[in-house]
């Protein structure tokens, strides 16, 4: 089975969790094909499901992501489709962990997908990935540098879309199994 995992960010977070995500489907025998969603190429044809994610930048997908989705979604609404975003706001707590129970990075299609998961995680913020004011913001908030990613929490995400993808009948057997039409 052929996973397509497709991801956008800016500074190395949200491609490092694409990766873990696809060693992990690749440790489980599933064949993962990983690609930057700004790369003109990145296409999922012939993948049996897709796991898409960006980093999240003002509540919101980055633009290539959000735009890849929009450009694919009747192919994307096919397949099983994990969904991930990775920003700060469950390290920041407060009123961003509220908001991170329910992020909503692409309403406009939202619905149209019906995603079999979207997940929310932590990523990884240096002083060098912002302004000055942007430190001194983001300082305000209570916010602390570094890498906040939780390996455990995506290891077990990706383990889980894994089973689910490897526990689903096959295309054909759910057609063998399917009663014969009679004429």
């Amino acid at each position: 089975m052929r996973v397509f995992i497709g991801y956008a960010g800016e500074h190395g977070s949200t491609r490092g969790v694409a990766e873990r995500i696809a060693a992990t489907l690749t440790g489980r025998g599933l064949q993962a094909d990983i690609a930057d969603l700004a790369d003109e190429c990145a296409a999922a044809p012939g993948h049996d499901a897709c796991v898409l994610g960006s980093a999240i930048h003002n509540g919101r997908w980055m633009p290539a992501a959000a735009e890849y989705v929009r450009r694919y979604t009747p192919e994307l609404a096919r397949r099983p489709l994990w969904l991930f975003s990775v920003g700060l706001a469950r390290v920041l707590g407060g009123p961003f962990e509220r908001w991170s129970r329910n992020p909503d990075p692409l309403p406009a299609v939202r619905d149209l997908l019906s995603p079999v998961d979207h997940r929310l995680l932590a990523g990884a913020f240096e002083r060098e990935h912002t302004s000055l004011l942007g430190h001194l913001v983001f300082r305000a908030m209570g916010g602390h540098y570094g890498d906040h990613r939780d390996w455990q929490e995506i290891d077990a995400w990706a383990e889980g879309i894994a089973h689910r993808l490897l526990s689903a009948p096959s295309e054909k057997e759910h057609h063998r199994n399917q009663p014969a039409a009679t004429e």
